[in-house]
């Protein structure tokens, strides 16, 4: 009887080291990269002119996560920010709604989206742009088309 349950206890510990030295081995989550540097000039009906951004996408193919890192400065009170489909010098329809910034000027956001999207905007990103809109400019304050991150 003891014997069996030492051989019982030596397998326990044993197995959960291997289930423990396998939970290393997964592979993070690897993000395709996107950036897009935005500006009123971008903006097909008049944009804030003063105002400019950046912001930093990642796609998330394997969770279908879209993670958003988005600056903005020189404008005024951010009612919405978007993801649109729409080729520059398009208007395009929203598909991803990102937080706003906080104080106005930075925000973190990350959003589910479908399977479908995620490899659409990988296969073309610049098939998409971020737009923000403020109190001013309700119809856009400044934009700027995705495009593959070069770091």
């Amino acid at each position: 009887m003891l014997k069996d349950r030492e051989c019982r206890m030596l397998l326990t510990a044993f197995g959960g080291l291997f289930i423990l030295a396998g939970a290393g081995t997964a592979g993070a989550a690897v993000a395709a990269e996107f950036r897009a540097v935005l500006s009123g000039d971008n903006e097909l009906v008049a944009g804030d002119t003063d105002g400019w951004g950046r912001a930093r996408i990642n796609v998330y193919d394997d969770m279908d996560r879209l993670c958003a890192d988005l600056e903005v400065r020189s404008v005024g009170d951010v009612t919405s920010v978007y993801i649109y489909r729409g080729a520059e010098g398009e208007e395009g329809s929203p598909v991803v709604k990102l937080d706003t910034p906080d104080d106005n000027i930075d925000s973190d956001d990350c959003d589910s989206i479908g399977d479908a999207l995620a490899d659409e905007i990988q296969a073309d990103p610049a098939s998409f742009y971020v737009g923000v809109q403020t109190a001013e400019f309700p119809k856009g304050a400044i934009r700027g088309q995705l495009a593959p991150s070069a770091d």
